[in-house]
């Protein structure tokens, strides 16, 4: 009875942070951004771009935050909450991703099977609606997983022709946990993930910074 008390306590709290903490845009359509390291759920964030270990070379957010749509924030906690049980715990790479950073991906890599033409409508983490993932241990060690995070040499292409036996069970279990909460993978690249409503949240150009994020 008491650990059923806790849990229904824990997801009144968890709805309740939203309406405490969150980024609003200044346009009204669109549902708000909220900052997932407020929820404090043991999701370990390694924002690439907020160091110059990516594609580009250089650090391009001013800040290592993982910003999502309220929705797909709230689909994430699950998925970690899920894993947390069976002794895993998510990394996050990437989350939500401005525009203008799109447009520099693109200039880099030109590739409609890598990067999404920011010309053609952006890409669905310029709406907050998707992120990079991967699986560490309890204590937070990465996992084996089939390529290195942003690998496009084509062994990220969902056959894994050359993964190891743990690779392919660490993925199988991330795959797994992410489509459970509505999530669809993206067959070039094992670590992104999106929503299917992903359109319904138009594309965002502020940049991703310590203190407000007003589009």
């Amino acid at each position: 009875m008491m650990k059923r008390k806790v849990a229904l306590i824990r997801r009144v709290v968890l709805a309740m942070l939203p309406v405490l903490f969150f980024c609003r845009e200044s346009s009204a359509y669109s549902d708000h951004f909220v900052d997932i390291e407020l929820y404090q759920s043991g999701i370990i964030l390694d924002i690439r771009y907020a160091t110059p270990n990516n594609i580009t070379g250089q650090t391009v957010y001013s800040n290592a935050r993982c910003l999502l749509r309220n929705d797909v924030a709230m689909r994430l906690l699950r998925v970690q909450e899920g894993l947390c049980k069976k002794g895993y715990r998510l990394i996050v790479f990437d989350c939500y991703r401005p525009l203008s950073v799109q447009k520099k991906l693109w200039e880099i890599l030109p590739d409609e099977r890598y990067v999404a033409n920011p010309a053609r409508g952006g890409s669905t983490y310029n709406r907050g609606a998707a992120v990079d993932v991967a699986l560490a241990d309890s204590a937070g060690k990465p996992l084996s997983m089939p390529t290195a995070y942003y690998d496009f040499s084509g062994k990220a292409d969902g056959s894994y022709k050359v993964a190891s036996v743990e690779a392919l069970q660490n993925i199988a279990l991330l795959e797994s946990a992410m489509k459970a909460e509505g999530f669809l993978s993206f067959k070039s690249e094992w670590w992104h993930y999106e929503v299917a409503d992903w359109a319904r949240h138009h594309v965002s150009d502020f940049p991703v910074q310590k203190q407000g994020c007003e589009d």
